[in-house]
């Protein structure tokens, strides 16, 4: 919408916005110089080559005043965009949009205080740089039914490498036509950053504690620690673009962290303490049970033993039989040759008596007799 009546005779003449572009153009119809472009009085661009401006977000449902003026010969025209809407009470509310938790995005929005009571809201976002569109898949309701909400997870995944967006609410009601509400944001602008979720692996002499960047749209971080151990001491430190920490020696302790951006500054709040046992004494039911595994080990192991000793000692009797005992040949012919005689017989020189030499070799057993030499073997 322009003035009302356009001189047929001015330089500059049919201005009007391009939203798919973001361009304020004209048609020239003279030569002019130092051409500029004004929104609403201020945000002024230079024209290129004296035939358009560009900006870099451009409202679709706001109407905004874009005035474009010559230096040489002086000349000055205005137009609005977009055209006033004609019940903009209608038009949702108090649009918001946060990133929060890393991984989410949440927008809300109020009910427009003229809106019908049949109006139903849809939220779309829209890719300044290719053009591409999201609409909203999972909405929050108020008691009416209506969409007051927008909730999106894995972001990173959704958005992808975008980082700049309009997000645009739109409204239907019947045949009523319902104006648009609209906000252009980076998406580094909106996060609200959370402190990072610590993890630990950890033993009697070092903990080794870790986390992970607490964005998608940030990459620069310091990080403070506060640590308080059970021995009462309490540790300060201030990281930079390091997500990782090793304390020495230390039994039990709690943990809070946040982190903040080092450029913008902007600052997550503390995360609620971690506690973390690195060495826990051993209680009563622990003690019991492992007491009661040594023995049912210990009746085991010996079972076992037992029943290897039986059968190496039956193998040991099979590789290593007994040896059969050995006949006595001298003891067998005494015995056969023992002479009795009853008390009060003959005289001893009566009998005849012969003596007996007993030689051994190694491996034989000789009987000599006297008066005879042994024979030679």
């Amino acid at each position: 919408m322009g003035p009302d009546h356009e001189d047929p005779n001015a330089p500059i003449r049919n201005l009007r916005v391009e939203p798919g572009t973001r361009k304020v153009t004209w048609d020239r119809h003279a030569d002019v110089t130092g051409v500029q472009c004004r929104r609403n009085g201020r945000d002024t661009k230079s024209a290129t080559n004296n035939n358009y401006c560009v900006y870099n977000t451009l409202s679709l449902c706001n109407t905004a005043n874009y005035t474009v003026s010559a230096a040489s010969p002086p000349f000055s025209t205005w137009v609005l965009f977009p055209e006033p809407a004609r019940n903009p009470g209608a038009a949702a509310r108090n649009l918001n949009c946060r990133i929060h938790d890393v991984d989410f995005l949440t927008c809300t929005w109020a009910v427009g205080a003229e809106a019908p009571r049949d109006v139903q809201y849809h939220l779309h976002l829209k890719d300044y740089e290719t053009g591409r569109e999201v609409s909203c898949a999972s909405y929050q309701v108020d008691s009416r039914g209506t969409h007051v909400g927008c909730r999106w997870a894995r972001i990173a995944t959704a958005f992808g490498s975008s980082e700049s967006f309009l997000f645009l609410v739109n409204g239907t009601a019947g045949r009523d036509r319902v104006p648009c509400t609209d906000m252009f944001a980076a998406l580094e602008d909106i996060e609200i950053l959370s402190p990072p979720n610590i993890t630990t692996q950890c033993n009697a002499t070092h903990a080794f504690m870790q986390w992970s960047k607490p964005s998608h749209y940030h990459d620069k971080f310091t990080y403070d620690l506060r640590i308080k151990k059970s021995t009462g001491a309490t540790i300060n430190e201030t990281l930079y673009d390091v997500s990782n920490f090793r304390l020495l020696n230390p039994g039990s302790y709690s943990v809070s962290i946040r982190a903040q951006e080092v450029f913008v500054k902007s600052q997550s709040a503390w995360s609620a303490p971690q506690h973390f046992e690195c060495d826990p004494e051993e209680g009563e039911q622990t003690r019991t049970w492992r007491l009661s595994l040594l023995i049912a080990l210990g009746t085991l192991l010996a079972a076992v033993c037992t029943l290897i000793l039986c059968k190496r000692s039956t193998l040991r009797q099979k590789i290593f039989p007994p040896i059969p005992h050995m006949k006595n040949h001298l003891g067998e012919s005494f015995h056969n040759k023992l002479m009795v005689w009853e008390a009060g017989g003959a005289d001893l020189e009566d009998c005849p008596v012969t003596e007996v030499h007993e030689t051994f070799r190694p491996g034989e057993l000789c009987l000599s007799l006297t008066g005879q030499e042994p024979a030679p073997r």
